[in-house]
């Protein structure tokens, strides 16, 4: 009895070949992703811009970092005539704020003049601040650099100085001061993972809710009976997502308050209200998504197995956890159709870079456009199944 019943189920497994294929598609798509991430090491792009005299002594610096794990050099696009300091702090931040470079170093003339003043001189260190793991591995690679910048730095030395004199040349170490584009160095790793929760859980939570749930309408035909009765599919589908809504809507809120007890930086009210519009859209879009396996699934078994295909990538590479500019570039490409990617840009904006929601247009219009998109997929799957 027992080898019949095993017998029985192997059958009925063989004989649904999209269970067969997800069975060996979703192991292959979810270990290849694990490796890439682990795999692949965070690479921090750090930048050099020296002025003055000071460009005699940049490849001294540049040749000590770059023999640090991890850290690439990258060529700030500065205009090489411009002296204004000013206005090179702000091509600076621009740099950074584009995500050309992690940390750049602006090394000016009065650096030098300082170290021949017998005075300790200041490296200024301008930070993109975002990524906590970025700016511990960029800031330990400058700290293992400054002696070689400081010892490949001239000293002057007076004719007539003895050579207990001459022993006593400027040999201090270089001071730095650090500049945080965004947020400061009191920013903690959780701080920079905080702020994808919201759009992570909503997004998991809202499809297999709306995947299973539709499933089980399918199975005990309610929505059969639905489509017989003088009621368009599209009061259909906005039904039930209004149905689900009140659940998501609840376990949204109480996400969402979570994560502004555990941040450590103070929330604006306008902050709150942004985290709210791109949880709705993060909403629908679980919600319009879940519809849409459900319709795709033959069995709850086969609804099931769309859980880890569709959430699971978006894990690896939506920069949720790990940089997605650290990843082969086909993997970056596959990045982009992820709706969870463009709703993590959108948080961090708002949340640890205190943007605007409105600086963030290109991702709501994505998200909305995903939603669309899948309810146009979800009208045209449902009009060739027959229930």
């Amino acid at each position: 009895m027992i080898r019949w019943i095993a017998w029985r189920i192997i059958r009925e497994i063989l004989r649904d070949r999209r269970t067969v294929a997800f069975l060996l598609l979703v192991p292959f798509v979810v270990m290849s992703l694990i490796y890439v991430a682990i795999a692949e090491d965070e690479t921090v792009k750090v930048g050099v811009v020296a002025r003055g005299a000071m460009r005699l002594f940049d490849a001294d610096l540049i040749d000590a970092i770059s023999r640090e794990d991890n850290v690439v050099i990258v060529q700030p696009a500065i205009d090489d005539d411009e002296t204004d300091s000013d206005k090179l702090v702000a091509q600076i931040k621009e740099e950074l704020r584009q995500r050309k470079a992690d940390v750049i170093l602006y090394m000016d003339e009065r650096l030098l003049n300082e170290r021949f003043d017998n005075k300790p001189g200041t490296l200024h260190i301008y930070i993109e601040g975002t990524h906590p793991t970025v700016t511990a591995t960029a800031l330990g690679a400058i700290a293992n650099a400054m002696d070689d910048l400081s010892a490949a730095m001239p000293t002057v030395i007076d004719a007539d100085c003895s050579a207990h004199c001459a022993n006593s040349v400027n040999s201090k170490p270089m001071n730095t001061e650090e500049h945080f584009l965004f947020g400061s160095d009191d920013y903690r790793m959780v701080d920079f993972f905080l702020p994808v929760f919201p759009p992570f859980f909503i997004f998991f939570f809202t499809f297999i809710l709306s995947t299973i749930s539709f499933q089980r309408e399918r199975v005990n035909g309610t929505l059969e009976r639905l489509m017989v009765a003088p009621i368009g599919f599209g009061q259909i589908i906005a039904g039930y997502v209004g149905g689900f809504a009140i659940f998501a809507s609840v376990q949204a809120t109480i996400i969402v308050s979570y994560v502004l007890v555990l941040v450590s930086f103070s929330v604006t009210l306008s902050q709150i209200a942004d985290l709210a519009v791109i949880t709705v859209l993060m909403m629908l879009v679980g919600l319009m998504l879940g519809l849409l396996a459900s319709f795709l699934a033959n069995n709850e078994f086969q609804a099931i197995q769309f859980i880890p295909l569709v959430v699971l990538p978006q894990i690896f590479l939506s920069d949720m956890i790990w940089d997605i500019e650290s990843f082969p570039w086909f993997f970056q490409l596959l990045s982009y159709p992820l709706p969870l990617t463009h709703a993590n840009t959108a948080m961090r904006n708002v949340l640890l870079k205190g943007l605007p929601l409105w600086q963030s247009w290109p991702q709501l219009l994505t998200l909305l456009g995903f939603a669309l998109l899948i309810l146009f997929a979800l009208m045209t799957v449902a009009r060739r199944r027959s229930f």
